[in-house]
């Protein structure tokens, strides 16, 4: 007999060996599990836990111009010009900005401070914590809200005993701005939580109550107590109401998220809000659900049920819908006036002009208008089946709806077609406005393509607000985007 084969033979034979492989397989079956649960993973359709922005200088020598754009800006003697600098920071924690970030305090500018405080302490400074705690503690409560905001970025249970006093006020923006930070960490602790469970159950506003169910399922405490608090508002949610719930399910990752926002379907104030968070979501039984609502539907209800169709089987009257708008009406000079018919010439009028009913043409700018409002609506479809059409619209569109199209490529970061229409898009620009708006899109989701041009219109504009967004967009591209588009 071969010496291998009696040596496997004798193993397998041996029972202790055996244990040691069952017991070796549920051990890494446990740290999988472990792993998947733990704060900061993503679910499908989720938002991904707390994670700190690089701490990066200059990369390469636009990268470098774009930082000396930002610090001169900040640190100019114009508070105006320091506070638009201020404001193109959260996100970018870049060493040679540090020191204009500080000097906001002494300048005055306590706002901007607090904003910036998460990328002062990411870049070594050892008061932000405590200068946010501080912040947190203020009496005046819009100054409290713009803490919690920055306390979004920074580490979790950072300031907690403040953060913590804030979460125990008894005020609706307390308990909605609080469960933002929550589910941004993703961490809290039994304290926390047995006071998120506290607003859930008797808070005597609905909007608390739906913060803390929403911060209570993504943190896994009580998930299903959660969601049955979130069903309950979503069967009786009012226009003011319905936007909050639909944005928190639509990203939820939950299979039960699509027939909960069809729950405000039966609410004409709620429909068109539940409409649009259905998009991107798949479920048995959704488009029976809403062809329900096709009668005596408005038209923007109409465009959104057939964007659903179009989003969910890949068929619908959306081709012909867009193929009707992008046809360009003449319109007739109204700067010269008709000529009067000849004497007794029939002009085919009515002699009775108070029975006429004819309606007025359709006039381009008509057809401007309606064509926007698809953009619009097609901007909640999150799929690059998207992207065709907004190359189809984009081809001959004016500037206002070059813009509308550039703000919903912002969705397809590294998208190869999305960023060479957001190029093209770019190098169309008529005027400073619209070069910003195509640099800001360009930041949110370009891998480093668009640099160079970039670079080029900075270091050639004069305008102030236009240099500074291409700025942001050089910085942001070169950090692999921590300032991602926020979701809507």
């Amino acid at each position: 007999m071969d010496k291998t084969t009696k040596t496997t033979r004798e193993t397998r034979a041996n029972p202790l060996v055996t244990v040691l492989i069952i017991i070796g397989a549920a051990a890494l079956v446990a740290v999988l599990i472990l792993l998947a649960r733990a704060p900061g993973t993503r679910k499908a359709g989720s938002e991904a836990g707390y994670r700190p922005p690089p701490v990066v200088s200059g990369v390469n020598p636009a990268d470098d111009d774009a930082i000396a754009v930002l610090r001169l800006a900040l640190e100019s003697d114009d508070p105006e010009t320091a506070i638009k600098a201020a404001h193109k920071l959260p996100y970018l924690a870049i060493p040679e900005l540090k020191d204009g970030m500080l000097a906001l305090k002494e300048r005055g500018l306590i706002w901007d401070y607090i904003q910036v405080l998460p990328e002062l302490h990411h870049l070594g400074y050892e008061n932000a914590e405590k200068d946010l705690s501080e912040y947190l503690k203020a009496s005046d409560i819009q100054m409290v809200i713009s803490a919690l905001e920055a306390l979004q970025r920074m580490p979790p249970m950072s300031c907690r005993e403040a953060f913590v006093d804030c979460l125990r006020q008894p005020h609706m923006d307390m308990a909605i701005g609080c469960a933002k930070v929550l589910r941004k960490w993703r961490q809290s602790d039994d304290e926390i939580n047995e006071i998120l469970l506290n607003i859930m159950r008797n808070a005597p506003v609905d909007f608390s109550q739906v913060a803390a169910a929403a911060a209570l399922y993504d943190l896994g405490v009580e998930k299903e107590k959660a969601w049955e608090k979130i069903r309950y508002w979503s069967e009786r949610a009012d226009m003011e109401l319905g936007p909050s719930l639909i944005t928190f399910l639509k990203y939820s990752g939950d299979p039960r998220a699509g027939e909960t926002i069809a729950l405000m379907l039966r609410k004409s104030v709620t429909r068109v809000a539940a409409l649009s968070g259905m998009v991107n979501l798949d479920w048995p039984g959704k488009l029976a659900t809403i062809d329900e609502y096709r009668k005596g539907a408005t038209g923007t209800e109409i465009n959104l049920v057939v964007l659903n169709h179009e989003a969910t089987e890949g068929k619908s009257d959306l081709e012909d819908i867009l193929s009707h708008l992008l046809v360009k009406i003449e319109e007739k000079d109204e700067s010269v006036p008709p000529e009067p018919p000849a004497a007794g010439t029939d002009t085919g009028e009515d002699e009775n002009e108070g029975e006429k009913d004819d309606e007025a043409p359709f006039t381009e700018t008509q057809r401007l208008m309606s064509l926007n409002s698809i953009v619009v609506l097609l901007r909640e479809w999150h799929s690059p089946r998207v992207l065709p059409y907004y190359e189809r619209i984009i081809k001959d569109a004016p500037r206002l709806l070059r813009m509308e199209v550039g703000r919903g490529l912002r969705t397809f970061e590294y998208n190869s077609k999305a960023i060479n229409m957001a190029i093209g898009l770019l190098k169309k620009a008529e005027d400073e406005r619209e070069l910003g708006e195509h640099a800001l899109t360009l930041g949110y989701i370009d891998g480093g393509r668009s640099v160079a041009r970039l670079h080029d219109l900075m270091v050639n504009t004069d305008n102030e607000d236009a240099k500074l967004t291409l700025a942001w967009a050089i910085v942001n591209i070169n950090r692999g985007h921590p300032h991602r588009y926020p979701r809507r």
